[in-house]
C-alpha cells in the first residue's frame, strides 16, 4: 500500500510541477499569435525532423540490440524497435515506467531475463548520461558567455527576486510557504522512512547486478567501435532534429550553430526531468530562455519551443502506437503458431 502512495504523491507531484510551469510559460502568451505565428512556418522541413527521428529509433535499436548479443542473445529488429517505440510511448505518459515496459515487452517476445535486459538498459541510460555531461561540458567551453548569462537570468535573479529579496523586505506569507514545504517534506520522509530504509537495500542490490550485467555486456561486446558510433550518430542526429526547426520560420533561422548546441543541451536536461509530456512546461520555459539570449522575441522564443515539443511529442506518440501494432501482430502470429 505504501509503495503504490509513493508512486502516486511522485505521480502528482511531477504533474503539478509540469501544470504549473506551463501555466507560468503560456499564461501571458496570446494563442492566436501562437496560431498566426505557426501559419507563417515552411513545415517541409517537419517532414526532415520526422526522418531525422526515425533514425534515432533505428540506431538506437541496433545498438541496444549490440548489448543483448554481448550476453548470448539474439533479438529480431522488429521486436526490439517496437519495445523500444513502446516504451518512449508510455515514458510519455509515466515517466521512467517506458524503460520496464520496454524490457517486460522484449521479454514477452523473446524469453529473455528480465533483469539481463534491465542490465543492458541501465548501462544504455549510463552512456547517455557520459555523453550528456560531455556534451554540456562542451558547450560551456563554446557558449560560456551565454550560459553564464542563461544561469544569472533564469535561476540566480529570479531567485533572488521571488523569493531572498522578498523575505529580506518583510514577506511573511513567502516565509511561511517555503517552511510549510520543508515540513510536509520532512512529514513525508519521516511517515515512508521504515518503507525506504526497508526496500532501499534491495533495490541497490537489483540495481548493482543490472548494472554489473550491463558493464559486462560492454566488456563482451565484439564491436566496441561500432557502438561508440552509433552513439556519436545517435547525438548527431539529435542536434539536427533541433537544427532543422530553425528554418522553419524566417525568424528563427536567424539562430546560430552554437545557439542550437545550447538549446540541445539545457532542452534535453528540461526532457530528463520526469515530468509528465516528456517535460511538459519544464522544456518550454528553458529553451524559450536559451532562444532569448541568442537574440528572439520571447514571443518566437516561445513559439520555436512549443512547436519543437509538439512535433516531436505527436512523433513519439505516433511511433509507439506503431510500437504496439508490430508487437501485438506479432505476439498473435506466435500464438497462432503455438495452438497449432
Amino acid at each position: 500500500m505504501k509503495s503504490k502512495a509513493i508512486q502516486v504523491i511522485q505521480y502528482f507531484l511531477f504533474l503539478s510541477i509540469g501544470v504549473l510551469l506551463s501555466y507560468y510559460f503560456f499564461r501571458n502568451f496570446e494563442f492566436n499569435e501562437l496560431k498566426e505565428n505557426i501559419k507563417t512556418g515552411n513545415f517541409s522541413w517537419f517532414y526532415l525532423v520526422m526522418l531525422v527521428s526515425l533514425m534515432v529509433y533505428i540506431i538506437r535499436t541496433l545498438r541496444w540490440q549490440m548489448l543483448i548479443r554481448a550476453m548470448g542473445y539474439s533479438t529480431k529488429f522488429y521486436n526490439a524497435f517496437a519495445a523500444l517505440s513502446i516504451s518512449y510511448f508510455v515514458s510519455f505518459v509515466i515517466p521512467r515506467l517506458g524503460e520496464v515496459t520496454r524490457c517486460l515487452s522484449l521479454k514477452k517476445q523473446h524469453d529473455i531475463p528480465f533483469m539481463e535486459l534491465l542490465g543492458t538498459v541501465i548501462i544504455e541510460r549510463i552512456v547517455d548520461v557520459i555523453t550528456l555531461v560531455i556534451l554540456l561540458l562542451l558547450t560551456l567551453v563554446l557558449q560560456f558567455r551565454e550560459i553564464m548569462e542563461y544561469l544569472k537570468t533564469i535561476v540566480f535573479y529570479p531567485l533572488y527576486n521571488l523569493i531572498f529579496l522578498k523575505i529580506k523586505n518583510g514577506n511573511i506569507t513567502l516565509l511561511f510557504i517555503i517552511i510549510a514545504f520543508v515540513v510536509i517534506a520532512a512529514f513525508i520522509f519521516y511517515h515512508f522512512r521504515k518503507y525506504i530504509l526497508r526496500k532501499s537495500p534491495r533495490l541497490l542490490v537489483q540495481f548493482a547486478e543490472g548494472l554489473k550485467r550491463g558493464i559486462t555486456s560492454i566488456a563482451k561486446l565484439k564491436q566496441k567501435k561500432l557502438f561508440i558510433v552509433y552513439t556519436v550518430c545517435i547525438w548527431i542526429c539529435y542536434y539536427l532534429m533541433t537544427y532543422f526547426w530553425f528554418f522553419v520560420f524566417p525568424q528563427t533561422s536567424v539562430l546560430t550553430i552554437g545557439a542550437c548546441l545550447s538549446i540541445l543541451s539545457i532542452g534535453t536536461i528540461g526532457r530528463s526531468i520526469p515530468v509528465q509530456g516528456a517535460g511538459m512546461g519544464t522544456y518550454h520555459f528553458f529553451v524559450t530562455g536559451v532562444c532569448m539570449l541568442y537574440g528572439l522575441s520571447q514571443e518566437w522564443g516561445k513559439t520555436l519551443a512549443t512547436v519543437i515539443h509538439l512535433g516531436q511529442s505527436l512523433f513519439t506518440l505516433a511511433i509507439g502506437i506503431v510500437g504496439l501494432i508490430i508487437f501485438f501482430a506479432v505476439y498473435w502470429k506466435n500464438k497462432g503458431k503455438n495452438n497449432l
